[in-house]
């Protein structure tokens, strides 16, 4: 087996969980995982043993969460929105609306922009 079918295998087995992993991730995996062998599930480490797939994975996301990401759902819930999307939806405030009235030239115009963008027309 070549390390492509090993890093096909951790691959899929992220995606199984939810997760893409980002290259900085896969490099580690390649260096991690170099002269190894893949029987079914279980991945021959050269000197070391063997270890399942799940296993590695498990080891690879404590070492390095950040290269761990969900991908982008259109349908996901609001818990799983990002801060700029809330953001997006949450409608401006009273103190926003006093400060876009008092606001002049290209703040004035910005924040009118961002006013036209979540459908509010207060404060023009």
């Amino acid at each position: 087996m070549t390390t492509d079918a090993i890093e096909d295998a951790v691959l899929s087995a992220a995606r199984a969980r939810g997760y893409a992993l980002n290259s900085a991730t896969m490099a580690t995996v390649a260096i991690d995982l170099a002269g190894s062998t893949l029987d079914g599930d279980l991945i021959s480490v050269p000197g070391k043993g063997s270890l399942s797939v799940q296993d590695y994975l498990r080891d690879l996301h404590d070492r390095a969460p950040s290269g761990f990401s969900r991908p982008q759902q259109p349908d996901k819930p609001n818990a799983e929105r990002t801060i700029t999307e809330m953001r997006r939806k949450r409608p401006l405030d009273a103190a926003w609306h006093a400060r876009h009235a008092k606001a002049t030239g290209i703040t004035k115009s910005m924040m009118s922009e961002i006013a036209a963008s979540r459908g509010e027309n207060k404060g023009n």
